[in-house]
């Protein structure tokens, strides 16, 4: 009797701490959104993710205006047509020019109608920059929207990867209260009977532990409210439609493979990866080419114009003079070469000057990332270094924990020791195991921050994070509807079967669903 009235108390101290420190975990581990297996979730979001679609959408914004900058030194066409009144005319006889009646003596026999037109053809030849210039800045802003495009990818697969460790953290702190709870009500009855027999244990025994269980289902509550939040923003970062059904596919929270390289070799690859530094460079390249051709408009245009004009009246006479034309009845066809200038005072120059100074602000911007970057990969590398060895240490000490608790309960039972070092040994069993899940959560974070600082969470291949292309996505998932009979069943107190429903691992479990001995 000794032995269970000993165990009630511990029990209730050590989960009440327990519960306190797993609550205070997911209040920061749960604060975002998620979906199903790593690499499907994150080729799915950038595949299908509305903000991504929106970047898309600004380069083809830049790719239009590139082919317009195209356009411009192609021929310029223009032509016009017309028809309107008119009068005969007939030439005297022997006359180039002359006609037989005056403009003045008419009638309405005279009258008639005319056809007319004009063709030109302007063709630039020379525009000293104006137009290959803006070419060129066209390019290069298109490649520094494909970066900016790149930079959202990255940031979107990061808002994935962290909200999926996210869920399995909630989850497997989910199976934990849960366990908790189906082992605290099994003690709570064996301690009901105890006092009502009178057999050891008392009402302050039984207050300690309806304590601990009011607290775990407060922290059940919350894990089951962070699987449901990553889920629903899962479905948001998906692009899928509010409702549809995603079952995310890992049992539990696992270690992803360590590091294999050193911080120089990651260093090198994000300098060459990282599409903020490809997008600040084409940037400031794009805007040192349209000052060039901003201050070229102060300089001329050279162009060949071709041109025919032509007209048609019925009942005109034709004029063969190479000094008069006839406006109503005539073909003209011309070939020249000219010069255009426009002058607006300074504000070519001053315009090429904006520009520059937009140019120097992303130049010195490049400057600054290539100091920061190698900053933020030391920073992921050695969060990744910390958590890993974080988790080492505490999987082995948690082990030390478990013996110590073990030993001293059974120490306890015989009267060879006191319950305060029992609920030490339960507390700093508890407090290590759940180290463990948190240093695993970080581990796992690290590696995706470690991917996205070095520029490769969204490459084909990604060596740190699990991800797939996005070209090698799965098939979405189709929506699923609950049946009515699913709706309303209740959590299953199978512990196997709450296992898989919350997909946890026997390794994520702080406490099994038989005793606290057993773990």
């Amino acid at each position: 009797m000794r032995e269970v009235h000993s165990r009630a108390r511990v029990v209730a101290a050590s989960f009440a701490t327990a519960v306190g420190l797993c609550a205070a975990l997911l209040s920061r581990s749960a604060a975002g959104d998620v979906p199903l297996t790593r690499g499907a979730a994150v080729a799915l979001a950038l595949r299908q993710n509305p903000t991504i679609a929106a970047a898309r959408a600004v380069e083809a914004q830049s790719a239009a205006r590139g082919a317009q900058a195209h356009a411009a030194a192609f021929p310029r066409i223009s032509l016009t047509g017309a028809v309107g009144p008119s009068v005969t005319a007939h030439l005297v006889p022997g006359s180039g020019i002359e006609s037989t009646r005056s403009s003045a003596d008419l009638n309405l026999r005279d009258l008639s109608v005319v056809v007319g037109g004009e063709l030109q053809v302007l063709q630039p030849l020379y525009t000293f920059g104006k137009l290959s210039e803006r070419q060129r800045a066209a390019a290069l802003e298109l490649a520094a929207r494909e970066a900016q495009t790149d930079m959202t990818r990255a940031d979107v697969a990061f808002q994935v990867a962290e909200l999926y460790e996210a869920y399995l953290f909630a989850s497997d702190a989910s199976a934990f209260f849960t366990e908790t709870l189906h082992w605290l009500e099994r003690t709570v009855e064996e301690t009901q009977r105890e006092i009502e027999e009178g057999t050891g244990a008392n009402e302050q025994d039984l207050l300690r532990l309806n304590t601990a269980q009011g607290v775990a289902r407060l922290g059940l509550s919350r894990a089951d409210a962070a699987k449901a939040q990553t889920l629903g923003g899962l479905v948001a970062y998906l692009g899928f439609a509010p409702g549809t059904l995603l079952v995310p596919g890992e049992s539990g929270l696992e270690l992803l493979p360590a590091l294999d390289r050193d911080l120089p070799a990651l260093i090198k690859l994000a300098l060459g990866s990282r599409p903020e530094l490809r997008g600040l460079d084409a940037g400031s390249k794009a805007y040192l080419a349209l000052a060039n051709a901003e201050e070229a408009d102060s300089l001329p245009d050279i162009f060949a114009l071709g041109y025919l004009s032509a007209a048609y009246t019925p009942g005109r006479d034709w004029i063969d003079s190479r000094f008069v034309i006839d406006p109503l009845n005539h073909l003209v066809p011309g070939v020249l070469v000219g010069a255009r200038w426009q002058f607006t005072g300074d504000m070519a120059s001053q315009r090429g000057a904006e520009n520059r100074a937009r140019a120097s602000e992303l130049s010195h911007l490049s400057k600054w990332a290539q100091l920061a970057v190698p900053a933020e990969v030391t920073r992921a590398y050695e969060d990744v270094k910390r958590a890993e060895h974080d988790a080492s240490e505490a999987a082995k000490a948690t082990g030390l924990a478990k013996r110590w608790a073990v030993s001293a309960s059974a120490d306890y039972s015989v009267g060879l020791g006191d319950s305060r070092n029992v609920t030490e040994a339960s507390t700093a069993y508890v407090q290590l195991r759940l180290a463990e899940f948190d240093a695993r959560f970080r581990h796992n974070v690290a590696l995706a921050q470690l991917a996205k600082v070095t520029g490769t969470l969204v490459a084909d291949v990604c060596p740190f994070y699990p991800t797939r292309a996005a070209g090698a996505a799965p098939t979405p998932p189709v929506k699923l509807e609950k049946t009515p009979a699913e709706q309303t069943k209740p959590p299953s107190s199978d512990p196997a079967a709450g296992s898989s429903a919350a997909g946890n691992s026997a390794a994520g479990n702080p406490v099994s669903a038989n005793s606290l001995e057993n773990q």
